[in-house]
This record gives structure tokens, C-alpha cells and sequence, in this order.
């Protein structure tokens, strides 16, 4: 090689060092637009239906054929449009082209499939489709789902029913031990990439053929954290970009620590679900008993769960239940503390201390308990399990906390009905599940923590599920906070606020769906990563 050639290669070499000159493979690396997310969500599988809070991130991967916006209202997603007939009785809904991430179409088949599937084969959507008869294909791009009767709150409902491949599930008969990553498959905005369940690492890829368009972010990387200083660590120090949590922010008694830190911004909002709530087993003696459960709300300190559970993001709620976001929101009375009340009502109930041991017992003298079910994944919940075991055993009703995993939780509260009183928050899906406005909760006959058959709540349930008209609705919904105030089947502990941190050095554009947080497709396709 010429003197010339080599002083020539030469240069172009130092130009290229210089002016950082990469392969195209290393700039593809270079430019991708990953999103980083800690989360202290509970993670172990990727079973959609059996592992909760991986199931709470199918939405990345399947999309719904309505989904929830802004105020609560009800957006078209997989199907354009839908009309009723019969009364409301039959919902036809006609379908937008997409496909799966095989590359498959999804039709009205794969539709149909999957509200007879998840009826027929997972538990909780027993309640969530709990009036649907059936659904069929009418042709490739048309469904019909026909219910029992109207139900005027169904597309709510219908927002958390992701729409499977029927290719996939269609042979899977136990869809709660399925862990293959077929079943990831969606048509979503995301592609299922890898889980590591020992480093806490769940990766997933922008699906380049969506049908919105590609997202504005290539790769999301959720790092699981087994506490919450860890996970707010690493945002300090920018090592992820956000949190998650699904229908919560960052336990508010930390957001103090995080106020003033540089590069450190925050979403506020109201959340619209109750951040607690004291839930009573309403066939189960003596929470069966309405002077009972009064006489528990006159116990509770209320202004102190706002100020140190919920470090101040919170107020002290009405009686009736339903926070103040909500189009019908009626104003009840405030609750309050007084112990004369309590304790005058225990005592005409009965239940005194009858052998001087400092508890109070049955009216027949045998001795009293309560278990006090609460959910450890849920740090606030954990504290304030403490608190309330403090205020009822303060006027001599003798507690036993029983901590539950999540999983554990749900089978005991959804399922066997075997709980005194429990701590649990409600999500903003969740208000408006079944009738709306937290019927779901009450109702004995859906998934009724409260597990309430009180005949007159239940007709005003059944009149709101077939009513459509918005004047006779409001007065139902009216009518239904009223007696949610009277009887006090749970109780409502605070109304708090959602706080959601994140680098505003690294990533803006974020934005808080009432349902999902900030996963919901609104930010994939507003977010900056900078």
C-alpha cells in the first residue's frame, strides 16, 4: 500500500473515532427508544389469568374492543362501532382490521372465542361477563354477543375482556397453568420479549405492524423491585425512567423524600377509586348487624389514616362511599370519630366485657375475635391494618390480623367468603364494574366483598343494570349512596390522590389514564425519550 493510501485510511480511521462512526447495527442500538419502569409489582409467570399483575400488563399485548378514557368515558378500540337491539338485549359490534403478532388476522371468530372462553374457563370472568348468554361470529369482521337480559353499564364491563388468538387458546383447557409465550400473543401495541424472574427483568418490543402505528417507544424494560426504597433508588439516580403500579402511584408517605430532588417531576390526580376501604362480611354475625358495622365506623380514626397513611394526599370520605370524581357523586355525611357512640351501641348490642379480661365478648358471654384480613403487596395496607387493630381493640374489640398475599386475598374474598372484616383498596375499573358505582364490591352475587343480599340494595341494582335513561340513572345512583351511607356495609378509610414520579431528564409525554395509569395507549403514542 502507497505512503498516500495509508495516510489516507488513516485519517478517515481518526475522522470516524472522532465523529463517533458506528456500524449500522450499533446505530440502530444507539438510537433505540427504551423506556424503563420499576415496578414492585409482584411478578412470577407470565399466566395472563393466574399471575394478577402480569395479567394487569396483558393490555400491552391485547387490545379490548372498547377501552376507558378521560372522565370514564368509553372509546372505540378493536371495534369501530356497535348498535343494540332487543332492548339491549343483543350488541352488535363490527370490527376494525388487525392482526395478531404471528402475523394472523384477527376476526370476529377469535372475538366470539374469547367471551364464551373466559366464561367457561376463568373464574373472575364469571363476574365481569356475568350477564352474557353467548357470542358468534355473524361474518369475518362482525360479532354478537347476546346477553340474559339489558345491561346498560356493558361496555364498561366489556373494557377488560383482551381479545385472545383462538388459534392459541382454542385447545389450552386449563388457561391458568398455560405459561407458554403463545400465550402472549395479542395484537397490542407491545410484543411479549423475555421474563427473568431471577434478575426481575420483563422486556417488551414496539409491534412495528400495530394498527395505530408503531409506538413511540422500542422497547419497554420493567425492573421488579422487592421494596419501594430500592425502586425509588433507582429513580433518584436515574437508573429507571418512571414507576408503575397499577391504580396507584408511589406510597404517598414517601413522596416527601423524593420532593426537590433534581430532574424529578410529578403527576397528581384524583384517584377514583377508594384508596381503602374496611369491607365487612355482610352474612356473617355480628357484621350482618347494621348497628354493628356503626358502631365499628364511630371507632376509626379517620383524620390520622389521611395524615399518616396517606401523608396528607388524602381527605376524610362521606359515608356514602363513592369519591367526589364521579359524575354522580352525591354528598353524604362525613365520617367522624366519637367513641360514646361506639361504645354506647356495643353496649345495647350485647357485647360487654363479661369476665374481666379487658375484651369485650358475645351477648352470650363466649369470647369474641375478629380477623382482619389485609393484602401484603399493598405497603399502605399494611400500615393501616396496624392502625385499625389499634382503634377496635381501644373500645375492647379483641382483633387477629390475617396478612394475604394477593393471590390469597382474592380466593378468600372472591371466592370462599370466609373473612370477618378486610382492608382493600377498590381501582377506578372496579368502581364502575357490574351497575357501576361499586355495586361490584357489595353485590353477593357478583364479586361482593361486602357480600351483601340486602333485597333493597339488589333492586336498585337490577333497575340501574337495565336502566338507560341519564335522569332516572342519577336518581338510582342518588339512591344507592344513600344506602351505602345508612348501612355501612364497608367503609370508605380515606380519599386519597395519585402520585406518579419520573425523570423529566429522561422522558416526557406521559400520560395517566384513569384505568391503566401511564401504560395506557395514550403515552405510547405522546411520550419524548430523551
Amino acid at each position: 500500500m502507497s505512503s498516500m493510501k495509508k495516510s489516507i485510511l488513516i485519517s478517515i480511521t481518526v475522522v470516524c473515532l472522532l465523529a463517533g462512526c458506528i456500524s449500522p447495527e450499533n446505530e440502530s442500538k444507539k438510537l433505540e427508544r427504551m423506556f424503563t419502569i420499576g415496578t414492585t409489582m409482584p411478578i412470577k409467570s407470565i399466566n395472563i389469568f393466574s399471575d394478577y399483575y402480569f395479567g394487569i400488563l396483558r393490555d400491552l399485548m391485547m387490545d379490548r374492543l372498547v377501552s376507558i378514557g378521560e372522565g370514564g368515558t368509553i372509546h372505540p378500540e378493536l371495534a369501530e362501532s356497535w348498535e343494540t337491539k332487543e332492548n339491549g338485549k343483543t350488541w352488535i359490534f363490527k370490527l376494525r382490521r388487525a392482526s395478531f403478532h404471528d402475523g394472523k388476522t384477527l376476526t370476529a371468530e377469535d372475538v366470539a372465542f374469547t367471551i364464551n372462553y373466559l366464561r367457561e374457563k376463568v373464574p373472575e370472568y364469571r363476574s365481569h361477563l356475568a350477564l352474557v348468554e353467548k357470542a358468534e361470529a355473524v361474518d369475518e369482521r362482525t360479532v354478537k354477543i347476546v346477553l340474559s337480559k339489558p345491561w346498560s353499564n356493558f361496555l364498561w364491563n366489556l373494557a377488560v375482556v383482551n381479545i385472545l388468538p383462538k388459534h392459541v387458546w382454542e385447545n389450552v383447557e386449563k388457561p391458568l397453568e398455560f405459561v407458554d409465550t403463545k400465550a402472549t400473543i395479542g395484537n397490542g401495541p407491545f410484543v411479549f420479549e423475555s421474563f427473568d424472574k431471577s434478575s426481575g427483568l420483563l422486556v417488551f418490543r414496539a409491534n412495528e405492524n400495530y394498527w395505530k402505528g408503531k409506538p413511540k417507544v422500542d422497547k419497554i424494560v420493567f425492573r421488579i423491585f422487592t421494596n419501594d426504597q430500592a425502586m425509588l433508588m433507582a429513580l433518584i439516580k436515574g437508573e429507571v425512567d418512571t414507576i408503575y403500579f397499577y391504580a396507584r402511584g408511589i406510597d404517598p408517605a414517601i413522596v416527601s423524600g423524593l420532593l426537590g430532588k433534581e430532574n424529578l417531576s410529578f403527576i397528581v390526580v384524583d384517584n377514583l377509586g377508594v384508596d381503602n376501604a374496611l369491607w365487612f362480611n355482610c352474612q356473617r354475625y355480628p357484621f350482618d348487624v347494621k348497628d354493628f358495622r356503626i358502631a365499628i365506623s364511630y371507632a376509626l380514626s379517620y383524620e390520622e389514616y389521611a395524615k399518616y397513611i396517606a401523608a396528607g394526599y388524602a381527605e376524610v370520605p362521606n359515608a356514602g362511599f363513592v369519591p367526589k370524581g364521579w359524575k354522580f357523586y352525591k354528598e353524604t355525611r362525613k365520617l367522624e370519630k366519637n367513641l360514646s357512640v361506639t361504645n354506647e351501641i356495643l353496649e345495647k348490642l350485647g357485647f360487654r366485657d363479661c369476665n374481666g379480661d379487658g375484651w369485650r365478648d358475645y351477648p352470650d358471654c363466649t369470647a369474641f375475635e375478629m380477623k382482619l384480613a389485609y393484602r401484603t403487596d399493598i405497603v399502605e395496607s399494611s400500615r393501616l391494618a396496624e392502625f385499625i387493630k389499634r382503634d377496635l381493640e381501644n373500645v375492647g374489640l379483641k382483633v387477629r390480623l390475617q396478612p394475604l398475599d394477593n393471590p390469597s386475598f382474592r380466593q378468600v374474598l372472591d371466592r370462599d367468603k370466609t373473612h370477618d372484616l378486610a382492608i382493600s383498596r377498590t381501582t377506578m375499573w372496579g368502581m364502575g364494574m357490574w351497575a357501576g358505582y361499586a355495586t361490584g364490591y357489595f353485590d353477593a352475587r357478583n364479586i361482593g366483598w361486602a357480600n351483601v343480599a340486602d333485597q333493597r340494595l339488589l333492586e336498585i341494582i337490577d333497575a340501574l343494570l337495565n336502566e338507560t335513561v341519564e335522569e332516572k340513572r342519577r336518581e338510582l345512583i342518588y339512591k344507592l349512596q344513600d344506602i351505602y351511607a345508612e348501612e355501612l356495609y364497608a367503609i370508605p378509610l380515606y380519599w386519597g390522590k395519585i402520585v406518579q414520579p419520573y425523570r423529566s431528564d429522561k422522558v416526557s409525554g406521559l400520560v395517566y389514564n384513569p384505568m391503566m395509569g401511564i401504560i395506557g395507549d395514550e403515552t405510547w403514542f405522546k411520550i419524548l425519550i430523551k
